[in-house]
């Protein structure tokens, strides 16, 4: 029998929003309970499980939820939700409740220990709580991008623990989420509506804060994923172009920044060779030629 990886916190938490106490599961790191394996092209981290304590998904951890209301957020943001915002967060708390009724059938326990289920739902209602926070003081669009995007990871986790296609399509949904909030994200970070500087940790994951050029890469990764769906040629070479852009400010960073991890300019390289060789097949299909090259990488 594995031996406990989380454990309950001594301290009570109160609710912001109903005033319900509760005690939030932490997890366990030490004594080599998380043995880390690759880092996929999304920067997520993989986890090895090992004989003394089985499979560990640290993902499912991170977000405080209210096991009465189901108000959700990072562990940092759980007690600073704006006065003014309480009542309308109590409001939404059937609306959250049935959507993850309609998602996942149950709403899982949040008193007792989670599962897979119980951290997916987490950051669902936490994309949903963070809509009622201030937007200097939290840059909550850019955690509802992260979030979406660990969403999609453990939807996918769930389909392959349960083979339900439902779970794949979800994982899909919630992909476009994420470059949605990505792309808004960098939009009011450069109007100077949200910074993106009130993220504790731009993750996208929990293991490395890869911060803004991780932001950058992410936002080219997801337009380069969702591309798939683009059936027009030609607004595909556009979107094509324009990742290869924004990757670009990935190696210019990476010029400035000598402490840029080497894992994200390698990742960089990868994904703009195989936008290349797509985009060299579009062209001879279509008689048109575009340069190649990539801003900033030399």
């Amino acid at each position: 029998m594995p031996e406990d990886v989380t454990f309950f916190s001594k301290e009570e938490i109160t609710c912001p929003v109903c005033g319900t106490n509760f005690h939030r599961e932490e997890l366990l790191t030490g004594r080599g309970r998380l043995n880390a394996g690759k880092l996929t092209e999304e920067l997520r981290r993989l986890y090895i499980p090992t004989q003394k304590y089985g499979a560990i998904n640290p993902l499912i951890y991170p977000v405080t939820v209210c096991p009465n209301c189901l108000f959700a957020s990072a562990d940092e943001d759980f007690e600073k939700l704006p006065p003014k915002m309480v009542s309308k967060v109590a409001e939404y708390r059937d609306v959250r409740a049935k959507y993850i009724v309609k998602i996942f059938g149950r709403i899982p326990d949040y008193t007792m220990k989670r599962d897979l289920v119980a951290g997916t739902a987490s950051y669902i209602l936490a994309i949903s709580s963070y809509g009622f926070f201030e937007p200097r003081k939290f840059s909550p669009t850019i955690k509802r991008g992260i979030y979406s995007l660990r969403t999609a990871w453990l939807m996918r986790d769930l389909y392959e623990q349960t083979k339900d296609n439902r779970y794949q399509e979800l994982s899909e949904i919630f992909y476009k989420k994420a470059a949605e909030f990505y792309e808004l994200a960098m939009d009011r970070q450069a109007k100077a509506i949200e910074p993106l500087e009130s993220c504790k940790n731009l993750g996208p994951d929990t293991d490395h804060n890869y911060g803004y050029q991780g932001v950058l890469y992410i936002l080219g990764m997801l337009k380069y994923k969702m591309s798939v769906f683009i059936e027009d040629p030609y607004e595909k070479i556009k979107v094509y172009e324009e990742v290869k852009r924004i990757l670009s400010k990935v190696y210019g960073l990476g010029k400035k920044k000598k402490d840029t991890p080497e894992i994200l300019l390698n990742l960089s390289r990868e994904v703009r060779d195989k936008i290349n060789t797509e985009l060299t097949t579009l062209e001879v299909q279509l008689g048109v030629q575009s340069d190649h090259s990539m801003d900033g990488e030399e």
